[in-house]
């Protein structure tokens, strides 16, 4: 039933004691100007990556905006709360330090929250603000109190130094909205070795362990890179190593793409995507076409030269050619014929048919093994679950009905251009599988390009002759992490706005242009009071975790 609109009105006794009845309100110029200008950026990187060499160049590129830089290291956080879950950090060599403050990290989040580490950067971030511009109540009139002049000033950025679990990063998203930044920062596993093969630091075996356990612990609360790293904003390889001749290159290339991304995010200059900026776009687009029950992958093949020639994604194919929901009504090509669809979530049950045919071969071997006298009859279940829980058993993927989306974009592609294929470049939304690799190598494709890693794939290990991850590929297929604008932020970071006046191209300077986000103060420290609050109540400890830097460079505090 409908509500009458007189039910809706508010009467004069109903307004804010805080507001004059008399008292004139421009709501939309309050909300207008409250927008702030202010900027979080979160690093996230597998270790051995040149995350404190990122820190430093956006500090720098940021100044010549006029803001000023404060770094919050999260490992000072971890340090300062050791005490706080009974741990004492051991610092007798590097490798115990990194070893200690992980596991120090991870108690942490096991007793106070996956986000506690977060909440402690929010924590700081609100101080900071207060101390500089004072507390910004969330009443209406503010605006009054606080000009749009004041509030255009509060140019600062906060570079939270790095987010290693995925609920770090979602709260941090949670309270500043399109103002946070997550930035990827990737060095291939040959450069993160000599990054970290510091002289007198840290052995051989000791890297392989802590890139292992940086990578991803098996459990919500512990560190989780190759899950977090993919849902960044911005990803930057960096193909040179930081330690030795090739430093000042890799800063270099560094310095290069921030000054890129900050021109991109203050609109200061034209930028226009590059070719794989592009091609993953399309990739990701593509892979919302996909209904498989596992994951939603996409492809796109390229031409060498960087033209787009297919795309494809994951789904179940259907007789005649293509895939289910690609020509699923009525039409020419299916001779008037409705096709059901008969993919495996609108099947009965609704099952993965891969997940079953695993299941299968984890008894037929746990029964093999009873008929054997190698186990009791009253261990089967137990032995079967240990089987896909703790075996290669779990990672099989060759009873999937999909076709996988790099197989659908390279037929796609083979159809439409031919040999143009061979020597092109393939972008995929995640990291071929040893099945997919094998194919795009025979297909003649030079270069494959991803964002989310995938632990099942043995790709470079069943094909090192043919596949490699080193920079020197060396006549191989080169496989490479991607690198530019994350397809989630592509269509905002280029949109060009009024590039234009009066006919000739007007863009902002760069001490007075605004970020492209449109988030309002007004929300922001709300939230972070809450946050501020649950932190208090655990008397976990937040001062003294930044290094400030104003737009001359020098420390602040």
């Amino acid at each position: 039933m409908a509500v009458p609109l007189e039910a809706t009105k508010i009467e004069p006794s109903q307004r804010s004691d805080r507001l004059p009845a008399t008292k004139k309100v421009d709501a939309t110029g309050e909300a207008v100007g409250s927008l702030t200008p202010e900027l979080v950026i979160a690093l996230c990187g597998p270790i051995g990556s040149p995350l404190h060499e990122t820190a430093t160049q956006i500090e720098n590129t940021l100044r010549e905006f006029g803001y000023k830089s404060v770094t919050i290291r999260l490992s000072n956080l971890i340090r300062l709360n050791a005490k706080k879950v009974n741990e004492q950090l051991d610092t007798s060599t590097k490798f115990a330090e990194i070893t200690s403050l992980i596991k120090i990290g991870d108690r942490l989040r096991s007793d106070y929250g996956s986000d506690v580490l977060a909440k402690l950067a929010i924590a700081k971030i609100s101080a900071d603000r207060q101390s500089q511009f004072g507390a910004f109540e969330d009443v209406a009139d503010e605006a009054s109190k606080q000009p749009k002049e004041q509030i255009k000033s509060q140019r600062i950025c906060h570079v939270i130094d790095s987010v290693k679990n995925t609920a770090e990063l979602d709260l941090l998203r949670l309270i500043y909205g399109d103002a946070l930044f997550a930035v990827g920062v990737f060095s291939p596993m040959e450069l993160r070795q000599t990054n970290l093969e510091r002289p007198g630091q840290l052995s051989h075996g000791e890297i392989g362990k802590l890139i292992d356990t940086d990578s991803g612990e098996e459990f919500s609360h512990g560190q989780s890179v190759r899950s977090t790293f993919p849902r960044c904003d911005f990803f930057l390889r960096v193909d040179h190593s930081v330690v030795g001749p090739s430093e000042a290159r890799a800063i270099a290339q560094i310095n290069e793409r921030i000054r890129r991304f900050f021109d991109l995010v203050f609109r200061t200059a034209v930028v226009t995507p590059t070719a794989d900026e592009t091609a993953m776009y399309a990739a990701t687009s593509a892979s919302r076409n996909s209904a498989c029950l596992s994951r939603q992958v996409g492809a796109a093949v390229t031409s060498a030269s960087g033209e787009l020639l297919a795309v494809g994604w994951n789904d179940v194919p259907q007789a005649g050619g293509g895939l289910y929901g690609m020509r699923s009504l009525a039409t020419p090509a299916n001779d008037g014929r409705v096709v059901e669809d008969r993919r495996c979530f609108a099947e009965a049950g609704r099952v993965c048919r891969n997940d079953e045919e695993k299941r299968a071969i984890a008894q037929k071997v746990v029964e093999s093994l009873i008929k054997g006298s190698f186990l009791k009859e009253e261990q089967k279940q137990g032995a079967a679950d240990a089987i896909l829980g703790d075996s290669r058993v779990k990672d099989l993927i060759e009873f999937s009905r999909a076709v996988h989306a790099e197989m659908h974009a390279i037929l796609g592609a083979s159809r439409v251009a031919g040999d143009r294929v061979i020597g092109g470049k393939i972008f995929v939304t995640t990291y071929p599988c040893h099945s997919c690799a094998r194919h795009l190598v025979a297909a003649g494709i030079a270069e494959i390009q991803y964002i989310e890693p995938y632990r099942k794939s043995l790709a470079t290990r069943l094909h090192a002759d043919a596949l490699t991850e080193s920079t020197d590929a060396q006549g191989k297929v080169q496989v490479r992490q991607y690198d530019g604008i994350a397809p989630r932020r592509f269509i905002d970071m280029f949109e060009g706005g009024i590039r234009k006046k009066s006919g000739v191209l007007a863009l902002t300077g760069r001490l007075e242009a605004p970020p492209l986000t449109q988030v309002s103060l007004k929300a922001i420290p709300r939230l972070e009071q809450v946050v501020v609050a649950e932190v208090a109540t655990k008397n976990l400890e937040v001062l003294g975790l930044s290094t400030e830097k104003g737009p001359d460079g020098k420390a602040t505090a």
